[in-house]
């Protein structure tokens, strides 16, 4: 049997596969949450006026202008300070001395003075981050192809907790930026790695429920960080606790297993076989340990004799102990069906995922996909400090909208696939957005409405988060094995540029043009979704590993049948067998069991009756 169909013997919703899921989901949305989104908090900043001499604090309002700034609000003036109030009211700049209402918290905003013409340096450090991710898509995705999923995962975590920490220490706002930008480098090798290694330990039937409910783990870490930034006030510090969290994660080295698909696609079929027996004793499932769960490149080993039970090669006092459960039925490729399977399988060049013409466009449109996705996703939490309201607030309610969000993306892609519930959530998270474009602060009779902007900001952000649920799985399920984490990188290249322009975005909406990212959000938002319309269904295929796999799925999204591009009712019949067959064994087991306790004579054969 080939790789998918030996994880859906193995595999399952059970002790080994959860164990795993978790492990590597932690691993994964600790440090790329909490290092990717604590500039939020890290880089807020506090209201600030021009620094004043000791007698002039009395009466504020006398020094300092009140203005109206760029984007609408009313205040105290961030930047200028009369020249002498009581002659005239000539106005001048502040000197690089500011005063700051921080309310007890100190950020890097700050620490080095970055407001009126140094403002954008805030959002500057976020846009380095992401251009670090940038560089990672390119280079360490090849890595996880190259090196494995493991080891890549583990080493990029350990970096991670030691550039953290250097991070907190740095004297300089260009040594924080640098190091800012090797932070996004290394997150991302973590993402990219432990994504891909949860996306192939499951088959395909439960690919898509294991993928999206991994995103309850990232709301989980999303949720902690405004609950860390709130009760630890000072910047340095809170990076600290941040990244040395990262450093625990070393110990996955020695309880972390490699991806099984990997092991196969880098010609490891010894170790992948050992694995998936390994996986079969953790989740308890009855599988012969001389079965041979994988078609070979070379020539099959030949199966135990077909009766229900068999001896073991050495035998015990105790008869029960010498049967071996009964091994689930397979079904061996020839030598040669194995061996070109083999071939094909290995020899996926990188040039066709330029040259191939479905590999091409899925490249294309999946890179948007990403790109719409980063932009306003990341745009909208970096904008938290704008909202009306409290950030630590805001920042908690954008998380809890994703719970619904990712709850409700679960449902629609077993039920509709992936491809038309990525369209309708792409257009929804457009509309609202484009709306708020048109809605005053305030209305004419002057009822403020704020609230009604939040809301309409928050379905947004909670149609995006359930559209960012179904891409990252979707983007995967398209390419073959040894190109998966190289296409996903390549993929999300685009995906990191709309994150990188998303603190521009953010920093926009502190200017008079506050009104042009909305209405780019909403215009990429529905613009990408149809074009997924193109994109052929996913759900229910198996992961291709071969081109021809990758053409077949195409294809058979346009209505032809073939062979190994089976129907979804075909599917879920042989599915069924398999755990009848199991059902069955297990029962077998039993009855052979009371037969042996009633068999004086049954030391020296089995009945296999």
């Amino acid at each position: 049997m080939d790789i998918d169909e030996a994880l859906r013997v193995v595999g399952g919703y059970r002790r080994y596969h959860l164990t795993i899921f978790i492990l590597l989901g932690v691993s994964m949305f600790i440090p790329v949450a909490w290092q990717g989104l604590s500039i939020v908090f890290m880089a807020w900043e506090p209201p600030h006026w021009c620094r004043l001499d000791d007698a002039s604090t009395n009466n504020i309002s006398v020094h300092i202008p009140i203005v109206r700034e760029d984007n609408g609000n009313v205040g105290l003036s961030k930047c200028t300070k009369y020249v002498n109030s009581s002659i005239d009211y000539n106005i001048t700049t502040c000197t690089n001395q500011w005063t700051y209402d921080n309310n007890g918290y100190y950020t890097v905003v700050e620490q080095w003075n970055l407001v009126c013409q140094r403002n954008y340096l805030s959002e500057l450090s976020q846009t380095a981050y992401h251009l670090g991710c940038l560089f990672s898509e390119i280079v360490f995705s090849y890595l996880v192809d190259r090196y494995g999923r493991k080891m890549v995962h583990i080493v990029s975590n350990l970096a991670i907790s030691v550039v953290g920490i250097a991070t907190a220490f740095s004297n300089t706002f260009i040594t924080f930026i640098v190091l800012r930008t090797i932070l996004g480098m290394l997150t991302v090798a973590c993402l990219n790695s432990g994504l891909t290694e949860i996306m192939e330990l499951f088959d395909s039937k439960r690919r898509a429920v294991a993928g999206i409910s991994l995103e309850f783990q990232w709301i989980f870490c999303y949720l902690t960080l405004p609950i860390l930034t709130y009760y630890i006030t000072d910047w340095r510090i809170l990076q600290i606790a941040l990244s040395i969290v990262s450093a625990i994660f070393v110990i996955y080295f020695w309880i972390l297993p490699e991806s099984p698909i990997w092991l196969v696609a880098a010609g490891r079929h010894d170790e992948a076989e050992k694995l998936l027996h390994q996986i079969a004793r953790w989740n308890g499932v009855p599988v012969d340990p001389n079965t041979q769960l994988l078609s070979r490149p070379e020539s099959s080993l030949p199966l135990k004799p077909s009766a229900d039970y068999a001896l073991s090669e050495t035998p015990s006092d105790n008869l029960v102990t010498d049967l071996v459960p009964p091994a689930i039925p397979v079904q061996p490729r020839s030598t040669s069906e194995s061996a070109a399977r083999k071939k094909r399988t290995m020899s996926v060049p990188l040039k066709n995922l330029f040259k191939d013409k479905y590999l091409r466009l899925y490249l294309v449109i999946c890179s948007l996909l990403w790109l719409a996705n980063c932009f306003v996703y990341y745009a909208l939490i970096l904008s938290i400090p704008t909202l009306a309201g409290n950030r630590f607030i805001n920042f908690l309610i954008m998380g809890f909208v994703e719970l619904p969000a990712v709850s409700l993306a679960l449902y629609t892609t077993q039920k509709f696939g992936r491809r038309i519930p990525t369209c309708v959530y792409h257009i929804i998270a457009g509309v609202p957005i484009t709306i708020v474009t048109f809605i005053p602060k305030t209305s004419a009779s002057g009822t403020d409405l704020s609230a009604l902007i939040v809301t309409l900001v928050m379905i947004s952000k909670f149609a995006i988060s359930a559209s960012f649920s179904v891409v990252i799985l979707y983007a995967k399920e398209l390419f073959p094995t040894n190109l998966r984490g190289t296409s996903s990188g390549v993929c999300q290249v685009l995906g990191r540029i709309g994150a990188i322009l998303a603190p521009m975005a953010a920093y926009a909406t502190k200017t008079s043009y506050y009104w042009l990212p909305n209405i780019i959000f909403g215009f990429v938002s529905i613009a990408v979704g149809l074009l997924t319309l193109v994109l052929p269904e996913t759900s229910g295929h198996p992961l291709p590993q071969t081109l021809e796999d990758v053409h077949r799925m195409a294809t058979g999204s346009r209505g032809h049948h073939t062979n190994d591009a089976k129907s979804k009712s075909t599917r879920k019949e042989e599915e069924e067998a398999v755990e009848q067959q199991q059902q069955q064994q297990q029962q077998q087991q039993q009855n052979s069991k009371s037969q042996l306790n009633n068999n004086s004579a049954g030391a020296g054969m089995v009945d296999t009756r």
